[in-house]
């Protein structure tokens, strides 16, 4: 009975091995390598005549052809407006990282931005976007409890758009109430009894990513056309000296495809049993032709400033 004991767990052993093996082809790899766009062209209501522009760029080499480029190669980025040539940028390095590519473009909601990037030996990388509209008013409040700020706040979807959502919550010290283009800094929620803001499970919300500030997304699948109320908690610490808390909510109508990126890849961070067979592996989610990453675009608004009291 023994040794039939250790034939079978032996068996088991081969079985489970075999199950975890993961196999590779290298054949159909395509020898080119490709442009990763992270970009996003954002309205706020202090600076209605233009929009923000930021983007990330990245040359990554191919798997099958060449790891390395030269010092001297260089990608082109264009940006249309509505099909017209606004901007173009030829300076951008491929073998260094060249980083944040900002700039400010005369684009109002309802125009379509175009985006394209071009280099010798690098497939075009495009993408487009279209500039939200407003996003509605927010109905918010707040109070203390203990060492956190309660948030209490609604705002009513459009049923006639299937953009996203992003909201901020930022808190600013000052001796004096601050100005509206003031961007103060970002409060982490808290779910449970920990903060669980870097994790895709983030409380109400369909994902969360940190892009300069932490901000929640979600979609208006679940609004209807209605208006939905959330409740949040925040750890809030108030500051030392003369100086008073303020607080206020960003909320941004976003494209959809923010969302869908944002999601995509804290699946795939996450995604470790599917590199070891257990699991499928999950590819992120891309908008951008002949490339890889996303381009998307919002339409900010905001809540007054309000000083947080204690209790």
């Amino acid at each position: 009975m023994r040794e039939l004991y250790h034939i079978m767990v032996f068996w088991l052993c081969l079985m489970a091995f075999a199950a975890c093996e993961v196999e590779f082809d290298f054949k159909k790899l395509d020898g080119d390598p490709l442009f990763l766009l992270d970009g996003v062209v954002k309205s706020e209501p202090y600076s209605l005549s233009t929009s923000n522009f930021q983007m990330y760029l990245y040359a990554v080499p191919s798997a099958a052809g060449e790891r390395e480029f030269s010092e001297e190669a260089r990608c082109t980025l264009k940006v249309y407006r509505n099909s017209e040539l606004i901007d173009t940028k030829d300076y951008i390095t491929i073998q260094s990282f060249f980083g944040l590519i900002a700039d400010e473009y005369p684009v109002k909601p309802g125009d379509e931005v175009l985006v394209t990037a071009e280099s010798a030996g690098f497939p075009t990388a495009s993408s487009r976007t279209v500039i939200p509209q407003a996003p509605p008013a927010v109905e918010a409040s707040f109070s203390m409890s203990g060492d956190n700020l309660n948030i209490r706040f609604s705002f009513e979807d459009d049923a006639d758009t299937d953009d996203a959502y992003a909201v901020c919550f930022r808190t600013i010290s000052s001796r004096y109430r601050p100005d509206d283009a003031a961007m103060g800094t970002t409060l982490d929620l808290s779910f449970g009894n920990s903060s669980e803001s870097s994790l895709p499970d983030s409380g109400p919300f369909d994902v969360t990513w940190e892009d300069g500030y932490r901000y929640y997304g979600i979609f208006d699948d679940s609004f209807n056309g209605r208006r939905k109320e959330f409740e949040v908690t925040a750890p809030f610490s108030f500051p030392s000296g003369d100086e008073k808390s303020y607080f206020r909510i960003e909320l941004q109508r976003i494209s959809p495809e923010r969302l869908r990126y944002e999601i995509a890849c804290n699946d795939k961070s996450s995604n470790v049993l599917g590199f070891i067979g257990l699991a499928p592996v999950t590819f992120a989610y891309t908008n951008v032709s002949g490339g890889s990453g996303c381009f998307s675009s919002g339409n900010s608004g905001y809540t007054d400033w309000t000083e947080v009291v204690s209790e």
